[in-house]
């Protein structure tokens, strides 16, 4: 192909010269099997130049020019792909928004996908036509071109464009957990060296396989089912995350058809299959797979314990489930577990972790205690520091946030220097995670946003809201612990949310009556409010955690009889 010949001869390793590498030499080989209604499309490398080009030609043909940006808006298909791959083999900026979701309301999404419009300045759209007329009556004054699959041009070969290995490979938008989402600028050579050095990691090799239900638009699905398995050969099956809501036990049946042998999710997918498999009697093979990989969230050795017996009888034991601790500001991983070894947990005293900021392991005499998973060691090249809020180095076991420095970090958010210039000083990226060193290893506490004070000591949201995840009538994920200063008191309060979809007054009494029974029992707190919401209230980002900003933002500006009405 003469187009690897012009990689050969500038001397770029690129993403885009891998890719054009892999589609020389091994054409026929299966990139990616993609899942749609039960129905498989499988590409291979040859079939995504074919279907790329294009998109590359659109780029061309509506006169961008490497550097420009590309929005790109599809549900789960082929098509997410070819439109990715072929803006970034034309030298374009891609940026993958998320489609709408049944979880999330329309006008809240349609409000966050302009704000990222309008940032992102981008000189084409690549979507659907459904969408684009859903776009186009939500705010018709856009401006941007917008090409759909059936008004592409005719052409099947990718261009040759000059792509340097500092340029722009991608932008990754944040979920927007905490408020706006950003979007996080990853070179060419970031994202190579995450690839090798995390590939080094696992061990990973031409032999694997992987199966996936993760959204692309994600840091987490793009970078292990998308890009490290195009750019290492390793073939991937993709499911549609919202098919996999409605069934979770599709994941194994894809690992039993197609013999995977690596899986990542968040905490709450392992949860999730946990509580259908409690009611299946159903059987899978699922003995190929070498990890399932916890990452995107605080991982909890409970969830994974519970998940083990769940699934020991498929032939997964406990030295089959991993930790990784990643994020887009890194392209993705900056720890990994050992995957020869079960990952650690630590039990250690929870007054010392309230109380002081220390990991204190517990003695064998009695003592509250909390279960500290390890996200396991740096991966080559990474560094990582837990530092004080004054920028100091904090010794092994003392809470600070988690500091990262290294190769693969990204070169900060698109159009907004203020937000980079918080994030990453001096070289190293501040994740605005709580956590601890020991013995080289990463544990991780929660997030700075979710310390709530209480009464003079430290709490954590999210420890607060696992407490209350087996409460009856509470719909499973659909809590929210937030604290509101109370100026007659002096102090903060604590307040919680929980959706439900029981409507009789005697059973909201009950449930508001188990939550503050149990968050007594695990955390001596005492609630000043239970809010009870109908199902949705809550708001969840598109990375399905709820959106803690949005939602107290909802909740501060809702009247007392949108509250009082919804309990």
């Amino acid at each position: 192909m003469a187009l690897l010949s012009f990689w050969k001869k500038s001397g770029r390793d690129t993403a885009a010269a891998r890719i054009l590498r892999r589609i020389e030499e091994t054409p026929n080989r299966l990139y990616a099997r993609v899942q749609v209604n039960e129905q498989n499309t499988s590409i291979s490398y040859q079939q995504l130049a074919l279907c790329a080009a294009p998109y590359a030609a659109a780029c061309k043909e509506n006169g961008l020019v490497p550097g420009d940006r590309a929005l790109i808006l599809f549900d789960h298909g082929p098509d997410l792909l070819y439109a990715f791959f072929g803006s970034m083999l034309a030298g374009i900026v891609p940026t993958l928004m998320s489609p709408p979701s049944p979880r999330q309301h329309p006008a809240h999404f349609w409000r966050e996908q302009m704000q990222v419009i309008n940032r992102v300045n981008a000189k084409i759209l690549f979507t659907n036509t459904k969408l684009r007329s859903t776009l186009d009556s939500v705010a018709p004054d856009h401006g941007i071109c917008t090409v759909t699959p059936e008004t592409l041009p005719d052409e099947t070969q990718l261009p040759s464009v000059a792509i340097a290995s500092e340029d722009i490979a991608f932008l990754q938008h944040s979920s927007g957990t905490t408020g706006t989402k950003k979007g996080v600028m990853i070179s060419h050579a970031a994202l190579l060296h995450q690839v090798d050095a995390y590939a080094r990691s696992i061990q990973l090799s031409e032999s694997d396989r992987i199966a996936s239900w993760l959204p692309l638009y994600h840091d987490m699905g793009l970078i292990t089912s998308c890009l490290l398995p195009v750019l290492t050969g390793v073939p991937v099956t993709l499911m549609s995350p919202f098919d996999w809501v409605v069934r979770p036990t599709i994941l194994f049946d894809v690992i039993e058809q197609t013999k995977a042998t690596l899986i990542w999710q968040p905490n709450f997918a392992f949860q999730h299959l946990t509580n259908c498999l409690g009611h299946s009697e159903d059987e899978w093979d699922l003995s190929s797979v070498r990890a399932f990989i916890d990452c995107s969230e605080k991982a909890r050795p409970e969830t994974l314990d519970a998940f083990a017996a769940a699934v020991g009888r498929f032939g997964v034991g406990k030295t089959k489930l991993h930790t990784c601790y990643a994020m887009a500001e890194t392209v993705f991983g900056v720890t990994q577990s050992d995957l020869s070894v079960t990952p650690r947990t630590e039990t250690i005293e929870t007054r010392a972790l309230i109380e002081e900021a220390v990991a204190r392991p517990t003695l064998p005499s009695y003592c509250p205690t909390t279960n500290v998973l390890s996200c396991g060691k740096p991966i080559d090249g990474f560094s990582v520091l837990v530092m004080d809020s004054d920028g100091n180095r904090l010794p092994d076991r003392r809470i600070g946030e988690v500091c990262i420095t290294g190769p693969s970090l990204a070169r900060g958010y698109d159009q907004q220097p203020e937000k980079t210039a918080e994030a990453f000083r001096a070289g190293r990226y501040h994740s605005g995670d709580l956590g601890y060193m020991t013995n080289g290893e990463l544990f991780v506490i929660g997030r700075m946003d979710d310390l709530l004070i209480l009464n003079g000591r430290n709490h954590y949201a999210h420890d607060l809201e696992f407490s209350l995840k087996d409460i009856p009538g509470v719909v499973p994920g659909r809590v929210m612990a937030l604290s509101v200063y109370k100026e007659e008191i002096g102090s903060d309060t604590l307040i919680i949310l929980a959706e439900t979809r029981e409507t009789d007054a005697a059973a909201l009494k009950l449930i508001k009556k188990s939550i503050r029974d149990a968050m007594v029992d695990e955390t001596a707190l005492v609630p000043s409010v239970i809010h009870l919401m109908p199902p949705q209230w809550l708001i969840k980002s598109t990375s399905g955690k709820i959106s803690r900003h949005a939602t107290r933002e909802k909740l501060l500006t809702a009247s007392e009889e949108e509250i009082s009405g919804a309990q």
